[in-house]
């Protein structure tokens, strides 16, 4: 039974509401004609430059780099099929969106048992993104950058700590704060691609592109003299693209962009000029008639191009530059050594320089940092975002808020991360392992929500606006991927969490 009366003369195509309230009815939205303007261009830049900004060389920077060094290339394959299942899930919860305005995480929220089992399950799978470290490894890159030496480690928790308040501080501003996302997130993805372009193409012999570029299409290539740890390799699907529950995202950066329905229903934002600014605690469904169908049809392929267009290959190329460097230049093996610590951040820029001439190390620290702090300031984004939105339509109490007032929620989660940040980063726990952990993690958080997602796109769309039969056969492949990673990583995880190893 619907948490809500279902309206007399409602539409017979729209489902009924699930454990929430129901959806108001409006026209979907005439997407902007593409004309080739300057002016539309630049409102068609979607969530793929924000989710590329915020994941390019992320993960890459260390587990990607080091798992190309220990292997020379092989089992990278796993980066490319995480990045397609990814693309797969972001599409359908962007679907989500454009029909109903609602982020994907509203529509878990909507179904049975109701919106407390589901906040109590993702709480539980989510836990684990929050350990703050980029943070850690930006701040190990910044003291080495400014003394030479190696970072004290009271030193690296005095500086994670300030990394997160600046975080914190930033997203204070711009608006709409997805307004800031783009402004800082595009400079990060310009600077990054263009120095790591210029390294790779200048100083990489064609032998280790070959490697990279063999062991990332070729599932059958093995290392021949390491033994396989699947801990690191789940590691490098889990932090490919975006992963664990960050690629729900994309549906609410739909929303934020004013893509389909999207535009009817407000936008977060920001504590200094977004007092105008205001949200809705639940979506608006598009009236599914004929002309809701051909405008839904031309939104559909802005999506695509926006995410297989950009996200998917600029995804695929942040991987590959850092896994190109990794095999040509990191020297130390860290992640076979288990001597990772502090300087796993830097390693690279250590060894690159070493061979190129400092300029080059400077430069690598520099792009290091350029990634890492972003990074940071984007997981910090999305972990706000998606539990302000998952509370704002699933807390009955809180829907009696005014729709202004969705910026004190949000930025009550920005508190609690910066808080619970420099709490584990005082604790002094190993970045790089935080990594290890939770890029595992996040293998299973991923594959809950693609299966989810699939329910949600049968159960809550119109007819009219579901995914077709192959798109959910993709769904169910791109869970079972998830699901084998998942299963191969933690076989190893376990055992070194209980014997302390991983953490040493």
């Amino acid at each position: 039974m619907s948490s809500a009366a279902t309206p007399v003369n409602r539409h017979p195509e729209i489902p009924d509401p699930g454990c929430l309230p129901d959806w108001e009815v409006g026209e979907m939205p005439a997407p902007v004609p593409f004309d080739r303007s300057w002016k539309t261009f630049v409102a068609l830049i979607g969530p793929g430059l924000v989710m590329i900004g915020g994941t390019i060389g992320t993960g890459e920077w260390v587990q990607g780099a080091g798992v190309a060094a220990l292997y020379r290339g092989a089992l990278l394959w796993v980066a490319p099929l995480a990045i397609l299942a990814q693309v797969i899930l972001n599409t359908e919860a962007m679907r989500y969106t454009l029909v109903t305005g609602e982020p994907m995480f509203t529509g878990f929220m909507r179904c049975r048992p109701g919106a407390m089992f589901w906040l109590g399950l993702y709480v539980l799978l989510d836990m684990l993104s929050w350990w703050p470290a980029l943070s850690g490894l930006a701040a190990q890159i910044l003291i080495f950058t400014i003394t030479g030496q190696n970072p004290d480690p009271e030193l690296v928790k005095i500086a994670t700590c300030g990394i997160l308040i600046l975080c914190g501080v930033l997203l204070c501003f711009g608006g709409k704060i997805y307004n800031t996302l783009e402004v800082v997130l595009s400079g990060k993805v310009i600077f990054v691609l263009v120095y790591l372009l210029f390294c790779t193409v200048a100083f990489v012999p064609a032998s280790v592109w070959g490697e990279v570029v063999s062991g990332m299409v070729n599932p059958f290539r093995v290392p021949a003299d390491q033994p396989i740890q699947w801990v690191y390799v789940g590691a490098v699907a889990g932090f490919a693209g975006i992963g664990g529950m960050s690629n729900l995202l994309a549906s609410n950066y739909v929303r934020e962009k004013g893509w389909g329905m999207g535009a009817k229903v407000g936008a977060i934002g920001s504590a200094f000029g977004g007092q105008e600014i205001t949200l809705s605690h639940l979506g608006t469904v598009a009236e599914p008639t004929p002309e809701a169908e051909e405008r839904f049809n031309k939104w559909w392929k802005y999506v695509k191009r926006d995410q297989f267009g950009l996200w998917a290959w600029g995804s695929v190329i942040g991987m590959m530059l850092p896994c190109v460097m990794g095999a040509a230049f990191l020297k130390n093996n860290y992640l076979a050594t288990n001597t990772g610590g502090w300087r796993a951040a830097v390693a690279l820029a250590q060894d690159f320089g070493a061979e190129k001439g400092p300029v080059f190390l400077v430069l690598t620290l520099i792009c290091g940092f350029v990634i890492l702090f972003p990074g940071q300031f984007s997981a910090m984004d999305g972990i706000a975002r998606r539990w302000c939105d998952a509370l704002w339509s699933g807390s009955a109490m809180l829907r009696h808020a005014d729709g202004s007032k969705v910026r004190y929620l949000y930025y009550s989660f920005v508190f609690t991360y910066v808080s619970a940040g420099c709490f584990l980063a005082l604790k002094g726990i190993s970045a790089p392992k935080m990594m290890a952990i939770s890029g595992n993690m996040a293998n299973l958080a991923i594959m809950t929500c693609i299966l989810h997602t699939l329910y949600v796109t049968y159960r809550f769309l119109p007819k009219r606006f579901q995914p077709s039969t192959g798109k959910r056969i993709a769904l169910v492949l791109a869970a079972s991927f998830y699901a084998g990673i998942f299963f191969m990583g933690i076989k190893e995880l376990v055992p070194k969490i209980l014997d302390g190893s991983l953490m040493r």
